[in-house]
């Protein structure tokens, strides 16, 4: 009489390791983003939320066809919006997505740069969003205590935001003469013809 043997089973299917795997990457995804913004610097977080910030001030201004203001205290470390109404009062602005805060602890503003007010170290300034899209040319200088410095650059016509590690000192362009005659020309036809 043959003897059967029976096979034990031992490990695991290949069905039972592909669940465990997919668990495990689900539950990643979910918990991943929220301890790396735990890790973040403050230097990081705070440039994170104003970037946020004056991409959703942007867009206020665009949607609701009005001019509008990100306020900066420096010697607080406060940041604050605004809205600008017709007659030229302001108002806090109040709407989803856009909130005052304050910078990190540890963070401060160095200094920001404004069309309106050239260099600001200390006391209060701001940039204006319009209703076009174009956004005041603004660049803002964050550091850490350790003297990380992050730049945040926004461009004028298109509002679009640049993040550049260091402090950055954007060139000017070259000044416009005119033409080299020196003379403007002018639109209309000279009657000699």
């Amino acid at each position: 009489m043959a003897q059967k043997r029976v096979l034990s089973a031992k490990g695991f299917t290949l069905l039972e390791i592909m669940v465990v795997l997919f668990l495990i990457s689900l539950v990643a995804i979910i918990i991943g983003p929220k301890l790396s913004l735990k890790h973040a610097s403050g230097l990081q977080k705070t440039t994170r939320i104003l970037v946020r910030e004056i991409r959703e001030l942007q867009w206020e201004a665009i949607s609701s066809q009005r001019m509008v203001r990100l306020d900066y205290n420096l010697n607080r470390g406060r940041i604050s919006a605004s809205i600008i109404a017709p007659s030229g009062n302001l108002s806090s602005l109040i709407a989803p997505g856009i909130r005052d805060f304050k910078v990190s602890k540890g963070v401060r503003i160095d200094e920001i740069r404004v069309l309106h007010q050239g260099k600001v170290h200390d006391g209060k300034t701001f940039t204006q969003f319009f209703a076009s899209g174009a956004v005041e040319p603004t660049t803002i200088l964050l550091t850490d205590l350790r003297g990380k410095q992050i730049t945040i650059v926004i461009r004028s016509l298109t509002g679009r935001v640049r993040v550049v590690k260091g402090a950055f000192q954007e060139t000017p362009p070259p000044p416009f003469y005119g033409i080299p005659s020196g003379e403007i020309p002018s639109m209309e036809r000279s009657g000699d013809e």
